[in-house]
């Protein structure tokens, strides 16, 4: 049986009913030792509980570094009645990313579209004020040199720059905007603008997300969920690592 190891209280709203397939083990304090014990990560996934998220990633980076490294980011994946998923980056791990932080937060997004059946050539927008290239703003920037990488680095996949707006309104199409894709990837600026977007689409919008930390094949999946979000949401966010 698959492994659901909890770091920290476990008790998050789930009981072992909800995920019959996982065996689900709580652990206060995942050391690097704790963790080589659950060596067959094909059949296990880690997850937040209730413990506060700068411990949680404490843990999880000490375990990175002891295999492979490597960049990590955080994606949460929302969805809605009538609304196919979307992933948006990156809402609680890289606070102010550079460009190069950019450019891997965007390859480990385009990965997990992938790994979760979302699309193979996802669309993906950079989350900018203006469709127009601004160069007094500096995510209107880091979005031109983004498209660029993209271009260069993934063959199909199409890019854009936009205001949220501009990427899921009507209008915005029948005006026919520059760019006005409806995208299933949205790259955030920063962590202020990527939080604030994942709170407004969970508490006003009526989303359910999961969350993950992504960007280390060698790892199993790592989920991330907030304290707020739905027994709902963290339900679905372990069936899609399954």
């Amino acid at each position: 049986m698959k492994k659901l190891l909890i770091i920290g209280d476990g008790d998050i709203g789930i009981n072992q009913s909800d995920v019959i397939d996982f065996n689900i083990i709580s652990v206060e304090n995942l050391t690097l030792e704790e963790f080589y014990m659950y060596d067959n990560f094909e059949n296990c996934i880690i997850m937040k509980g209730l413990i506060e998220t700068s411990d949680f990633m404490r843990r999880v980076l000490e375990i990175n570094k002891n295999f492979g490294g490597g960049f990590i980011s955080h994606c949460d994946v929302f969805k809605r009645d009538n609304f196919s998923p979307i992933i948006i980056t990156d809402s609680a791990l890289n606070i102010a990313p550079t460009l190069q932080d950019k450019q891997e937060i965007t390859k480990n997004a385009i990965a997990l579209a992938r790994r979760i059946g979302l699309s193979d050539f996802p669309i993906v927008n950079f989350l900018t004020p203006s469709s127009k290239i601004d160069k007094k703003i500096k995510s209107s920037l880091d979005a031109a040199e983004l498209e660029k990488f993209v271009a260069n680095n993934f063959q199909g996949i199409r890019t854009t720059h936009n205001a949220l707006d501009v990427c899921f309104s009507d209008s915005a199409k029948l005006k026919k905007i520059d760019g006005a894709l409806r995208p299933d990837i949205l790259i955030c600026d920063n962590i202020d603008q990527s939080n604030a977007l994942y709170k407004s689409l969970t508490i006003f919008g009526g989303f359910i997300t999961a969350g993950f930390i992504v960007g280390n094949e060698n790892l199993p999946p790592i989920i991330l969920t907030s304290r707020s979000d739905t027994k709902e949401s963290k339900i679905w966010s372990i069936k899609m690592m399954a």
